[in-house]
């Protein structure tokens, strides 16, 4: 049992975490009840992929690593979960992350109350498991606080009901000369890349960028607990896959959220066709919105996904500061990572393969 949880003053600050509600209890979640869990964040406003209990699944399968599912009741009905994993580094120090794999995650709360039980019995277990820290990967700030954070992340999204012809129309002219150069090109859109395919051509885009490459078997755990909620799309030039889109389906909404392309075929416009052709098929499908995910400002990713007119929203990350003095500088945009990225973008790509999936695993910022 975690600590109960709590009420709020005012005002909330790093320092000062409310004392506790009478009504509203923090537990962890037992195994059976998942799918009340699951159903609370389908039918939340602030629910997101990975806040449902699969993604739980998926970050202890394929990283390894510990969770735990805070759930926030009011008499016995679910009001609020907070999914949580514990990252041990030898070098970083310990962290509690929501969460790992996600750019989304945090407290999904109905209402304040249960949203500071769950903050306080966050805290709570980061003292039991002696973390530096707590990191909430927030979509939205429902109720605010004032827990430090970096402003570093946007996410983009497009609304999709406006149709395919207003959508083109909408796209800056760069853009959309970029999408019609692409078909000129010979481009061919394609449903039937198989996961071997995107993964060869996923692991070179992240070498070239200096990151190491997740495990071919991170792909087929999401399939495995996404059942009907996953789709590989892909883009072939004279039958050769020269990009693809490893897509999640959540509510009304799609999220292309791993992709890359081949270089040598650059020249063409791969990624423009592929993420116009996503959206046109995905307009037509009835889906809603389109997001983009998050990209960090200044970055290539931030440049290219600026280039397609999309809402553009700051992404509200907090931290909640256990034993640390300081929130964790810990992205690959840092200057001090900038030697360590340089160098495996030099390693030979082959051994990127091997060496990645193991390294990945041991990055607290993933």
């Amino acid at each position: 049992m975690v600590r109960t949880s709590i009420s709020h003053p005012q005002e909330t600050t790093a320092r000062e975490i409310p004392p506790s509600v009478p009504d509203v209890k923090v537990s962890q979640l037992q195994p059976g009840e998942e799918s009340g869990w699951d159903e609370f964040v389908k039918a939340s406003p602030s629910g997101t992929p990975f806040h449902l209990s699969s993604w739980r699944a998926v970050v202890e399968k394929a990283l390894g690593r510990r969770c735990f599912s805070l759930v926030a009741r009011r008499d016995r009905r679910i009001t609020g979960v907070f999914p949580v994993s514990l990252i041990r580094s030898r070098i970083f120090g310990n962290s509690l992350v929501s969460l790992p794999l996600a750019v989304y995650g945090g407290i999904c709360a109905e209402d304040r109350d249960s949203y500071f039980a769950l903050l306080q019995a966050g805290g709570d277990l980061g003292r039991d498991l002696g973390v530096q820290y707590l990191e909430m990967r927030n979509r939205a700030e429902e109720f605010p606080t004032e827990l430090p954070g970096r402003d570093l992340y946007v996410t983009f999204t497009q609304d999709l009901t406006i149709g395919p012809e207003k959508l083109l129309r909408g796209l800056p002219r760069d853009t959309r000369y970029a999408v019609r150069k692409s078909i000129k090109a010979g481009l061919e859109w394609t449903e039937d890349l198989s996961l071997g395919e995107f993964y060869e051509i996923y692991a070179q885009s992240v070498h070239r960028l200096g990151t190491p490459v997740f495990s071919r078997g991170l792909f087929e755990c999401i399939r495995a607990e996404f059942p009907g909620s996953v789709r590989l799309f892909g883009v072939r030039k004279e039958k050769q896959a020269i990009a693809g889109v490893f897509c999640l389906y959540f509510k009304d909404q799609v999220l292309p959220y791993y992709g890359g392309a081949l270089a040598e075929f650059y020249k063409d416009s791969p990624n423009n066709f592929m993420y116009w052709s996503l959206m046109e098929e995905s307009s037509k499908e009835g889906l809603r919105t389109f997001d983009f995910g998050r990209s960090k400002k200044g970055t290539g990713s931030f440049q290219f996904k600026s280039a397609w007119n999309m809402q553009v929203t700051e992404l509200p990350y907090r931290y909640q500061l256990i034993r640390g003095k300081a929130i964790p500088q810990l992205s690959p945009v840092d200057k001090k990572f900038q030697l360590p990225v340089e160098m495996w973008k030099r390693l030979p790509f082959s051994w990127t393969k091997i060496l990645g999936p193991s390294l990945v695993r041991r990055i607290p910022s993933i």
